[in-house]
């Protein structure tokens, strides 16, 4: 006998949201009709937070799934909405959903591209099932001058170089899957959507850059202007460790990545979401960090290098603050500081 489906109410943000019973607490999961993600909280978290602040006139959510991110953006960022879903029976949870809030978000069971035809946006998100690659072309051609696009990739085992042969396939570079492998990852898809914005004169420019669980979160501001396009480009290149940190790791070129800022500065003002939970502070704080330095000091690798106990990270905090070095807790290492100093030199204060 078939089981039937079953339904729960929750409350996410503002909004009160009907879901299958058997939505994903953690991981990726598998994209089903009305897909749910808890995990993915934090990203939307952000990315209310973020258009609140930027305040864009018209958003599109690009793959409803329950409709949770555009019903958000609509309600607590006061935003008029375009949500698309090209899955009927998830069309019909948002459409549900929609009337559930008493919301006045746009619904299309249409594929996002579709869509694209009808309206020129000021901030388009794209969060697949996977990789953003396939739809990153026609959400930089369709976006507005100076409007967003936020990314949410989810074939991290491609950006963290996990799977040597994907990661060259689909991003033509090398990256070395260690302890910096993640924001390595990131670091690498801003190039990669900084090549493609360029090769329509346009400019891709890093505004907020996350990595949690299973996925990565970036937010791009687009110029029209193939200049800052050119000035983008050039700072694109390969990192060496063995150069950049300390001579422990190989003398090993890994790349081409984005060398330059991962968040902008309105990191620093953010307009923050009603009653913020532990874990978006949390991240709040770490991100601030996230450009004291490129890349940053891993403890303990170097003093595995160097034979020695880890110096704590609240030890090695005071250090560097009794000489004048400004260092911060990272997103990508329980164990790792951003330091606003080089970092081979720095290490010289430890030990």
């Amino acid at each position: 006998m078939e089981k039937k489906n079953q339904f729960r109410t929750i409350n996410e943000g503002e909004i009160k949201l009907i879901i299958p019973d058997n939505f994903f607490i953690r991981g990726p999961g598998t994209r089903t009709a009305g897909f749910y993600n808890m995990d993915q909280k934090l990203n939307r978290d952000f990315t209310i937070s973020f258009l609140k602040t930027v305040k864009p006139k018209l958003a599109l959510d690009a793959f409803g799934g329950t409709g949770i991110r555009g019903l958000r953006i609509n309600k607590e960022a006061n935003i008029k909405t375009v949500i698309t879903e090209i899955n009927k029976a998830s069309f019909n949870f948002i459409k549900n959903n929609r009337d559930y809030n008493n919301s006045d978000v746009e619904i299309y069971n249409q594929s996002f591209q579709s869509v694209l035809n009808d309206y020129l946006f000021d901030y388009i998100d794209i969060d697949p099932y996977g990789s953003v690659l396939p739809y990153i072309d026609d959400a930089l051609f369709n976006v507005r001058n100076r409007g967003y696009i936020g990314i949410t990739p989810t074939d991290l085992t491609a950006l963290t170089g996990s799977i040597r042969k994907k990661t060259k396939r689909r991003y033509s570079a090398f990256i070395l899957n260690d302890n910096y492998r993640h924001e390595s990852g990131i670091r690498l898809l801003i190039a990669e959507v900084i090549k493609r914005a360029a090769a329509m004169d346009k400019a891709a420019i890093p505004m907020l850059s996350i990595w949690h669980s299973h996925y990565y979160r970036i937010i791009f501001q687009i110029f029209s202007s193939a200049n800052k396009a050119d000035e983008l480009l050039d700072k694109i290149t390969c990192v060496n460790k063995h150069n950049v940190i300390s001579d422990l790791y190989s003398n090993i070129n890994e790349g081409p990545v984005w060398s330059g800022n991962l968040n902008s500065t309105i990191i620093n003002s953010l307009n923050i979401i009603d009653n913020p939970d532990k874990l978006f502070i949390k991240y709040l704080n770490r991100i601030k960090n996230n450009d004291l330095s490129y890349y940053f000091l891993e403890l303990p690798d170097i003093a595995r290098f160097k034979k020695i106990d880890t110096v704590s990270i609240d030890k090695t905090m005071d250090i560097f603050k009794k000489n004048n070095i400004n260092a911060g807790r990272t997103q990508f290492s329980e164990t790792g500081l951003k330091i606003n100093y080089n970092i081979k030199e720095a290490i010289k204060y430890l030990y």
